[in-house]
């Protein structure tokens, strides 16, 4: 009797943990979306208004006078980051997971410690560099600027994932005749799809969320989704329902991604953790 009054204790006392998170959660994204909906005046009304007619004027807005420019920008620098991560990234995570020697391995740490580095410790020589190649504002300069942070979490996450694939699979290949380029290409990426499609996914949303690179590296020409965010703030005024809606638009390929990914999102980044 005892015993269940405690298990029923539990699952009441864990409901409640998630439940605060959700609300937690939630709570700022369900602000968001209506927010967009609704007008300058409402918007900023206290307290506010909890029952309005929707108005799609910010939306309007977004989609037009050239801000969906920003989007494309977003767009093409998340995707190509993706491609030339795993091109890169594929590569090298294999060639230091088959390397059992004590250099590959402060290699691997080495390249982690990028990652790990402070941004404007990154930002200041970058910049310097680009504008000696007058390649400020430019959607090349935000490609590097990713490729630099995002590269060497991919190489990480991969190489850990090679480590973990049998090796008998390599050298069942290598009595069949098989090169180590078509050992990685035919064997061992299929087998590493989970995680190639999980690095894949976590690249274009760190891509497409970053802001302090672009922010720093474009002004006008090459500006992603966050930074026209951030520009819509004045400092004696600001459009709130636009922001709004800018960013509810921004929300939607995240999510679409993890929806449609996230089993093998989940299997990708948990594979190894339990033996």
């Amino acid at each position: 009797m005892y015993g269940q009054k405690y298990s029923n204790l539990k699952k009441l006392v864990l409901y409640a943990i998630v439940f605060t998170y959700l609300v937690f959660v939630l709570f700022p994204l369900i602000w968001l979306v209506q927010s967009s909906f609704k007008s300058m005046y409402q918007a900023l009304k206290i307290p506010p208004a909890l029952i309005w007619r929707p108005t799609f004027e910010a939306y309007q807005k977004a989609l037009g006078g050239g801000m969906l420019k920003a989007f494309l920008n977003s767009a093409i620098v998340s995707l190509s980051n993706v491609v030339l991560v795993l091109v890169l990234g594929v590569s090298a995570g294999y060639a230091l997971a088959n390397l059992k020697t004590k250099a590959s391995q402060n290699i691997g740490f080495w390249i982690l410690t990028v990652r790990m580095a402070p941004a404007f410790g990154i930002i200041v020589p970058l910049y310097i560099i680009l504008r000696s190649f007058r390649l400020v504002d430019t959607i090349f300069a935000v490609m590097v600027a990713h490729l630099t942070i995002n590269l060497p979490l991919a190489i990480w996450l991969l190489k850990g994932y090679f480590e973990e694939i049998p090796s008998e699979l390599a050298e069942a290949a290598i009595v069949d005749g098989a090169t180590r380029t078509q050992i990685l290409l035919y064997v061992l990426v299929p087998v590493a799809a989970p995680m190639i499609v999980a690095v894949s996914a976590l690249i274009f949303l760190l891509s497409w969320n970053e802001f302090l690179f672009a922010f720093v590296l474009t002004s006008e020409a090459a500006r992603t989704v966050p930074v026209l965010v951030a520009s819509l703030a004045g400092t004696m005024r600001f459009d709130w329902p636009l922001m709004c809606a800018l960013s509810t638009l921004a929300l939607i390929p995240a999510f679409v991604l993890v929806v449609y990914l996230q089993r093998y999102i989940v299997r990708g980044l948990t594979f190894g953790a339990v033996k």
